[in-house]
Formats: structure tokens, C-alpha cells, sequence
């Protein structure tokens, strides 16, 4: 090494060694997404994946849907040293409102992503990770979710979980009594076969006000 390139490492050594570590962004995941048939209820949440506490530069990053390029971009990093196994929840405002709900980090308008849009629906997140998921995988029974469970994508009850760690389970179409997807005749028998208990008037109303598709 030549005197001046010793004279160079001394000048810049000192300044590296001294500079903070640079904040990442590129350990978040996205984990789960949840839909119900219409696309008034959704949430997307994402991982960080390794455990490591400064992933915290999202801020310059953003959740978009393959299908039609809806984008939310996030508004600014994360505290340093919050992100080791951390989540990100985001959902819409139809969501946030249901019983069993964790409060969104980031609110998303209805039908940010599309279930079934071809070729292949899906989320991103920045240039980082890809969900993507075929058509009619993802369950819009207003139950189940799309996780990622190592290298799968599989359904499964939805588990939303927001940064403070808050976890929960939602119902979006709670007069679904056979599990079918829709709220329909065999609901209705099944609410008039129980009538005063527990039902009454007021679930006799509610459920037809929540006739067809979930």
C-alpha cells in the first residue's frame, strides 16, 4: 500500500468507524392477506423476517397491489431499535371497525388489492418481497386469511397483528352460520330453528341486511 493510500485509510477510518449504521428496510415480508368477497374488508400485514432491531427505513417504501397498482406509501421510518420480528398492520376502514380488530398502523381504501384479477393477484412490498397468490386462493369467506408459512402460501384462520404487538381475529360475515361463503336460506332456517335462543328480532334483521355473497 502506497503512503498516500495509508494517509487516505487514516483520514476516513475515523469517521466509518464513528458513523451509525445505516437504517435497512429490506427483512419485512408480507405474511398475511385477508379479503372479503367484495373488498370493503382488508388487511395486509408484514414481518420483519431475522430478528434484527433496525430495519426501521420503510420510509421510503411502499405495500402495492400487482393486479392494479394501488399504492400505499409508508410516511415515514420506524423508531430506532422496534423492528426484531415486528409487524405492520394495514387495513381499511371497514376493518378497523370490526369487532376483534387490532388498530391498523396504516389505513388503505377499499379494495386497495384485487382478489381475482389475472394474471396473477397479489401484494408487494417495495422491491423487497412479492405475495403473490392464483386466482380464487384467497378465501373471501370473511374468516380465513392467505399466509406465508415458510415457502407456502396457505389458508388459514386470519390472525391480523399490529406494531404494538396487538393480536386478534376477525368474523366479516358473521351470519355465515354454515360456513358456505354467502348468508342465505339455510342461514335464515337455521336462525328461524333457534329463534329466542339465542335469536331474536334484531339478528332476524341483521341477517337480512347481510343476504349474499360474504
Amino acid at each position: 500500500m502506497s503512503k498516500q493510500s495509508i494517509a487516505l485509510v487514516a483520514i476516513v477510518f475515523p469517521f466509518v468507524a464513528a458513523a451509525p449504521a445505516m437504517a435497512g428496510a429490506h427483512t419485512w415480508d408480507v405474511v398475511e392477506v385477508f379479503s372479503n368477497s367484495d373488498g370493503t374488508i382488508q388487511f395486509i400485514e408484514i414481518q420483519e423476517c431475522c430478528g434484527l432491531p433496525n430495519e426501521i427505513g420503510i420510509g421510503a417504501g411502499w405495500i402495492r397491489s400487482n393486479a392494479n397498482n394501488n399504492q400505499y406509501n409508508f410516511p415515514a421510518n420506524l423508531p430506532a431499535g422496534s423492528t426484531a420480528n415486528a409487524h405492520i398492520l394495514l387495513g381499511t376502514v371497514a376493518f378497523a371497525a370490526l369487532p376483534g380488530a387490532p388498530t391498523p398502523d396504516h389505513q388503505i381504501p377499499a379494495n386497495f388489492f384485487n382478489t381475482s384479477a389475472e394474471p396473477a393477484p397479489g401484494v408487494e412490498y417495495y422491491v423487497y418481497d412479492d405475495f403473490v397468490f392464483s386466482v380464487g386462493q384467497l378465501p373471501t369467506n370473511g374468516k380465513d386469511s392467505l399466509n406465508r408459512v415458510g415457502p407456502n402460501i396457505v389458508a388459514g384462520p386470519n390472525s391480523p397483528t399490529n406494531f404494538a404487538g396487538e393480536s386478534g381475529n376477525v368474523d366479516a360475515c358473521p351470519w355465515d352460520l354454515d360456513g358456505d361463503g354467502e348468508v342465505g336460506i339455510i342461514d335464515f332456517l337455521d336462525l328461524l330453528g333457534n329463534w329466542d335462543n339465542p335469536y331474536g328480532i334484531n339478528d332476524f334483521l341483521d341477517l337480512l341486511g347481510s343476504w349474499g355473497s360474504c
